[in-house]
């Protein structure tokens, strides 16, 4: 800690700045969202050709079961002693995350990847961090700084001259999809944001555990419908395989990343990282589907990351003591 003399003429006011956390507390949880954000970018493409061998609300409910099948032994064996839920308030806050972040977020994101292209889905997630700077600064009380204004914003316009330039604009033969995946995106952010006052009591193994048990909850009264025409050899490996990485690898491993990182983070930190999804997405695109990005493709990608590190910037802070 340094100590600098304060302008003013009292001899007591000393202006205190305060020490640079350690580089892990930095560093490891941005390392973490960029590995959830290929994952999640990958979850774009998968599930678009997993729907070619599901049906969609077969594979809604197949993906929340298999999700907290995979996260309630790794929750039993990592716990901490305890009742599982302390209180009554936490119940309805996981409730809440079940029905925000799980069923809605995965049954309208499944259904409008579906009808709308992967870059308009990774279009529409990268308007989550609006959504969250302005709910998190009226609800949780963050700092809204003009440096958090311009990074999402010159983030946004990063994103939209990235899909300009692949001519994924908006159409009404994809508006079904895209409202669909609006509503999910406004889940996705409600979900992010219940988290953050989760993550103050449980770990992130714990929360969303808990929240995918409440989602699966909300699915059970689905089950004839799921079950009533379902074959089970249909979907062959191709969709089983599919179906195991958004379950393990986007629900089990890209969520832990998310919450591990919203532990550390900020809320609005941490979403600003969706703004990377349509880069990776396109990316992901040129290697498996054929599609060579361009230059105007690469200038978005800058202007993207410049925003991404606008908002991730952090300013020695100090405060005056008397």
């Amino acid at each position: 800690m340094t100590m600098a003399e304060s302008p003013s003429n009292d001899p007591l006011r000393i202006e205190v700045e305060e020490p640079f956390r350690p580089v892990r507390f930095v560093v490891w949880p941005r390392v973490a969202l960029i590995v959830s954000g290929w994952l999640a970018a990958g979850t774009f493409l998968v599930a678009k050709d997993t729907g070619q061998h599901f049906n969609t609300l077969q594979m809604c409910w197949c993906r929340i079961m298999l999700s907290l099948l995979i996260m309630l032994p790794i929750y039993l064996l990592t716990r901490r002693p305890g009742p599982h839920l302390r209180q009554r308030s936490d119940w309805r806050l996981f409730a809440l995350m079940g029905l925000c972040g799980v069923t809605v977020n995965q049954v309208f994101f499944l259904y409008g990847i579906q009808l709308a292209p992967e870059l308009d889905a990774a279009l529409l997630f990268s308007f989550t961090p609006l959504v969250v700077l302005v709910v998190a600064v009226i609800w949780l009380g963050e700092r809204l700084t003009g440096l958090k204004v311009l990074g999402i914003a010159l983030a946004l316009v990063g994103v939209v001259w990235v899909l300009r330039t692949r001519g994924q604009q908006f159409s009404l033969a994809h508006f079904k999809g895209d409202l669909l995946l609006s509503v999910a995106v406004l889940a996705w952010a409600g979900y992010t944001l219940a988290g953050k006052n989760a993550l103050r009591s449980y770990d992130p193994i714990a929360a969303i555990t808990w929240s995918f048990a409440f989602g699966a909850l909300s699915m059970l009264p689905l089950t004839p419908w799921v079950f009533a025409d379902f074959d089970w050899r249909s979907p062959g490996w191709p969709g089983w395989l599919g179906l195991l990485y958004m379950s393990l690898l986007t629900s089990g491993v890209a969520f832990n990343l998310w919450y591990w990182a919203l532990k550390r983070l900020e809320a609005s930190q941490v979403a600003v990282f969706s703004n990377l999804q349509p880069i990776w997405t396109a990316l992901l695109v040129w290697l498996f589907r054929g599609v060579v990005p361009t230059l105007s493709i690469l200038l978005g990608a800058g202007l993207v990351m410049g925003g991404v590190m606008l908002v991730q910037w952090l300013p020695a802070k100090s405060k005056t003591i008397s």
